[in-house]
């Protein structure tokens, strides 16, 4: 163990030695951006007589009107195993196989937009947006500390989280975070190393609330290009020679992709209402509280993005097939700046009987600043080494939204929202979407029919449209991306099943290729973001089925997935997750979860990674090389006892000389022992 873990499990030791701050832990909560967040409940623990008082709750708001959508603070004693894998809990990502690598989802319906800032796209296991960014509400003070590790100190990983949050009275909670990651990797110049600092406040009165967060990441990883040869995986007898994995040959060896990012995020409005008075159910203690009627709300977010690609040539330089910028050290630097606030005023649900939904509408303003590299002195594409210029650009935007909102009552709710840009450089984009979803008994259980869709007229982002870098280089006029889907759930817990059915029509779909030339036989490479102005369906189907039988369960998740164009869309049609574990307790404390699961999907044309653009891209059509139809297999012991819950698994069981990529020329991680543990603490 080196010393890093050393110090860390020596804190989490001499922290719960203190019988004060540990006199009970709050039963389960933590933070997982991979967790599909459940409202089953909103807070956790229970109160005793002449015990510190446990109960948390735990909610994330939207980015527009700060409407709370209470989540249940996950125990992740349930799959714990895969929370730091890259994959995904249900191995549903495409990697580069190292902790934190750039990733995207195989499941189209699940696959977040490209991000405005275009490179952060594909961090999204580190990166957290607004609408998924945490806030709690606690009785007591909160601690989780959570550290997960695996593989020697030349190419394992250390994962590593604190949380601490406490409120100041009833309504005011304030809070951080601090995030470190780290991943050596097993191959060569395929390092990640993450950090990640945020603070919060909240507060929750009758007339008025507030919901504050700032958090600032650094992130830095190497870019190896893929291995020059699949041999070194598919067939290693063949190739090497008492090689270890990280000397297997990759394509690049001294390049790096860095980022930063900071947001500053407000959200508060101000009710205007009565107070009611009602009586208990004894009909001698009465209860006044506030209803509101009317609120005025506000919303300011201020984004800071910056990333720097950096590279020191090759001494066999034909990765590439184009130069723009010549220096002897690759060194470009691209900037964003915005800063979008909305102001509106909504009509409150429930006021009244008859009120029986909640109507919002707003007014808003966005500025986007922009700064990349431009021509050399000199002229464009001049070889004579020298600085180069920065090109400065700056958008704005006009726009109107509405809400037409459904949530009290336990039969029927919705949610239908809108935003048109009438003014600025994405004049005319739009983006309608709605949500409904109508409760009905059946099966001893509460069936829940869910109904999801939207219309959506998007402009791309600024940098798809102009890229300027040494390697690719491109200002180019695009179409809006129109966008049209919906789909139907249906999901019954005592069951355990939840099927989904969705259609998407896309028209213009923007995405990027991979036009580089054969030369001297071999591949260069040279990224450019193009569009599609023709029609691309995609249909897919999703099966999700818990069974048990005693103490033995069978969880199986299976998506089914048809896109009208391969070329241009690729996509696996069968994607398949099977999780086969005993679930137990022994003497009545501590929980135990032992089993193996599958991740597994079947042959197809994934999307290649270009470390120029930070993106996945479309395969060069001089070089298609399919991957899938590879299982991967882990075993797994899980363990909840108290305050700790704690893991160990065997990653990759089924390690053999087949093609475990997901990403071409990227292999996943070969197998190895991987453990976590996790802590929550209160005083």
């Amino acid at each position: 163990m080196n010393t890093t873990r050393f110090y860390i499990l020596l804190l989490l030791v001499l922290t719960t030695a203190d019988r004060a701050v540990a006199q009970r832990v709050i039963g389960d909560l933590e933070s997982n951006t991979d967790m599909s967040m459940s409202a089953r409940g909103d807070t956790i623990g229970k109160h005793k007589e002449g015990k510190v008082p446990t109960e948390v709750r735990c909610w994330t708001i939207d980015e527009i009107y700060g409407n709370i959508t209470p989540i249940h603070p996950d125990t992740l004693h349930h799959q714990y195993q895969n929370n730091s894998l890259t994959e995904g809990l249900n191995g549903q990502y495409n990697t580069l196989g190292n902790l934190g690598s750039p990733r995207q989802n195989r499941i189209f319906m699940d696959r977040d937009p490209m991000h405005n800032f275009i490179f952060l796209t594909p961090y999204d296991q580190f990166y957290t947006p607004t609408e998924r960014f945490r806030h709690y509400n606690t009785k007591s003070p909160f601690m989780n500390l959570a550290y997960n590790w695996c593989g020697e100190k030349t190419t394992g990983y250390d994962n590593f989280s604190a949380v601490y949050t406490q409120n100041v009275g009833k309504r005011a909670n304030f809070g951080a975070q601090y995030k470190y990651l780290y991943g050596q990797g097993y191959y060569n110049n395929q390092s990640t190393g993450y950090m990640n600092t945020s603070v919060w406040a909240s507060y929750l009165g009758d007339k008025y609330n507030l919901h504050f967060y700032y958090t600032h990441n650094y992130m830095k990883g190497g870019e190896n290009g893929g291995m020059t040869d699949e041999r070194y995986i598919t067939d290693p007898y063949s190739v090497e020679a008492n090689m270890t994995t990280r000397d297997y040959p990759t394509h690049l060896s001294r390049t790096w992709n860095r980022q930063e990012q900071d947001v500053i995020f407000l959200n508060h409005h101000y009710n205007i209402g009565f107070y009611r008075t009602e009586n208990d159910s004894d009909s001698i203690n009465t209860k006044r509280y506030f209803v509101p009627v009317t609120k005025i709300f506000h919303t300011v977010k201020v984004s800071k993005f910056w990333h720097n690609y950096r590279a020191y040539r090759e001494s066999n330089d034909y990765y590439h097939s184009h130069q723009y910028l010549f220096n002897d050290t690759i060194n470009d630097h691209t900037t964003s700046f915005s800063v979008r606030n909305n102001v509106g005023l909504a009509l409150c649900e429930g006021f009244q009987k008859w009120a029986a939904f909640g109507l919002n509408a707003y007014v808003g303003h966005e500025y986007r600043n922009y700064v990349q590299p431009d021509t050399v002195v000199g002229g464009f594409g001049s070889k004579p080494l020298g600085r180069y210029e920065k090109r400065k650009d700056s958008e704005y935007n006009l726009y109107v939204g509405g809400q037409l909102i459904r949530t009290q009552g336990s039969l029927i709710h919705y949610n239908v929202n809108a935003e048109f840009v009438f003014l600025g450089s994405d004049f005319g984009q739009l983006d309608l979407n709605g949500h409904g979803e109508l409760n009905l008994p059946m099966f001893g259980d509460t069936t829940k029919v869910e109904v999801n869709a939207y219309i959506k007229n998007i402009n791309p982002s600024y940098f798809f449209r102009h890229f300027h870098s040494t390697y690719a280089w491109w200002d180019q006029d695009t179409k809006k991306e129109w966008r049209q889907r919906i789909e139907g759930v249906l999901s019954n817990r005592r069951t355990g099943t939840r099927i989904r059915v969705g259609v998407e029509n896309i028209e213009n779909y923007t995405y990027f290729i991979n036009d580089g030339e054969m030369r001297n036989s071999k591949l260069t490479n040279h990224i450019v973001g193009t569009q599609h102005t023709g029609n691309i369906q995609v249909i897919s189907a999703n099966l999700q089925q818990n069974l048990a039988f005693g103490p033995l369960h069978l969880d199986v998740d299976a998506t089914y997935q048809f896109t009208s164009n391969k070329e241009v869309l690729p996509l696996p049609a069968l994607s398949l997750y099977g999780n086969l574990y005993l679930d137990f307790r022994i003497a009545k404390v501590l929980h135990c979860e032992l089993g193996a699961d599958c991740k597994y999907f079947t042959e197809y044309y994934a999307q290649d990674y270009s470390p120029v653009v930070c993106n996945f891209t479309n395969q060069n059509p001089n070089r298609m090389v399919k991957v899938g139809n590879y299982p991967i297999a882990s075993v797994y012991a899980n363990f909840d006892l108290k305050r700790l819950r704690f893991y160990v698994q065997y990653y990759h069981v089924n390690q053999s000389d087949g093609r475990y990529f997901t990403v071409p020329f990227y292999p996943l991680n070969p197998g190895g022992i991987h453990f976590g543990l996790s802590w929550n603490f209160y005083d």
